[in-house]
């Protein structure tokens, strides 16, 4: 436990190397967890789908789930299941066909059933039914009105429960209780029978429970640099010292916020002219230990620049662990070269130093000592 929760902090500290992977997805567990984001998609998927399902094309046709009653009129929910049996259920979608304030409440799939399964049992009972019930998968709506047997009818207004009776699914029935005005909780007034479906949030809960996280973060560490693309550079043979120019020219009018003018339109511009760089990039292979020791002990001419340490390639075996060695032996954050950062400063060699020298940059390419070089 505690190596994990060095892990976990080391990686917070180390976030920045990952925002500096331009163009580079970042791990999917630092984003949330792909397990979790995965079942929060699966629930999702199935509250979805089952909404208001159509004849039309019900493994696929997703309806928006909401019915067109006004919300000052009743909505009536008839909590089912297929535990009441083909015949029975086929009686009430029948029943309930076209009428827009009524609601088929299924909680979920039964046992060990994918939603495919379940689609392809609901058009069955639905052939030949035209126009088609408003059926939907929600067990939101068993837990909210602690449904726990079927049928089920609860007359929904305003958010509250206005009749409700269990054991009972004939909605002409249920007409004739609302016109004579009867209110309130009527009982058990007919057989009822166990729910054969699951709860599906409960289901989700369980699974997301089961999940041991530690584990997943740590596969994701391990993943992250296994499938890490390095901007590896070739090893400088000899010393060379290379210019580059950061004069630019506009390609349209620049204005500050307040709409002074700043940049004209083709106007060229050289940024060191106007701000000093103020860095010194050492631009190394950390597999290559030479390259590191060289780096370590180089001192830059500015002895006011703030320095700044990208690795063209980190060792892809306990990845983080390497970086973290690293960091501390160079008592400072250690980046990845980007390609942008690659073609703005004109790198080709490792290792190498960009410095300010005038309103140029300097790169400086440095041949490693004899019988050096190794990757680690």
């Amino acid at each position: 436990m505690h190596a994990v929760q060095a892990e976990e902090a080391w990686l917070q500290r180390s976030q920045a190397i990952l925002q500096a992977l331009e163009g580079q997805p970042l791990p999917d567990w630092l984003n949330g967890q792909t397990e979790q984001l995965d079942m929060k998609g699966q629930a999702q998927q199935v509250l979805e789908a089952s909404q208001a399902i159509r004849a039309k094309a019900l493994s696929t046709a997703v309806a928006s789930g909401q019915t067109t009653t006004p919300s000052n009129k009743p909505l009536t929910l008839l909590f089912v299941s297929f535990s009441l049996g083909d015949t029975a259920l086929k009686g009430i979608f029948e029943e309930a066909a076209g009428r827009d304030d009524v609601l088929l409440v299924f909680r979920g799939p039964k046992p060990g059933q994918k939603l495919p399964a379940l689609m392809a049992d609901l058009k069955r009972l639905l052939k030949g039914i035209n126009p088609l019930p408003n059926i939907i998968i929600d067990p939101t709506r068993f837990q909210r009105w602690s449904v726990t047997s079927v049928p089920d009818i609860i007359a929904e207004q305003d958010g509250k429960s206005r009749l409700h009776v269990h054991g009972v699914s004939s909605l002409s029935w249920l007409d004739e209780q609302l016109k004579a005005g009867k209110q309130g909780d009527l009982g058990t007034l007919g057989d009822i029978g166990e729910i054969a479906e699951i709860d599906l949030l409960e289901e989700l809960k369980r699974r997301m429970a089961a999940i041991d996280w530690k584990q997943k973060q740590r596969q994701a560490i391990a993943r992250f640099w296994e499938q890490q693309k390095f901007e590896d550079l070739p090893t400088a043979q000899e010393d060379h010292d290379r210019s580059v120019d950061l004069t630019i020219t506009a390609p349209r009018d620049l204005a500050a916020p307040n709409g002074q003018l700043i940049i004209r339109a083709g106007q060229t511009v050289n940024p060191l002219d106007k701000m000093p760089f103020g860095l010194c990039l050492k631009v190394f292979d950390a597999t290559v230990p030479a390259q590191v020791e060289l780096i370590r002990h180089h001192s830059c001419q500015d002895k006011k620049a703030h320095v700044m340490y990208l690795a063209t390639s980190l060792p892809r075996q306990d990845g983080w662990e390497k970086l973290k060695h690293l960091e501390n032996t160079m008592q400072a954050p250690v980046y990845l070269l980007t390609p942008d950062m690659r073609s703005r400063f004109q790198l080709q060699h490792v290792p190498s130093f960009v410095e300010q020298s005038g309103n140029r940059l300097i790169v400086h390419e440095r041949k490693l000592p004899a019988s050096s070089g190794e990757r680690s």
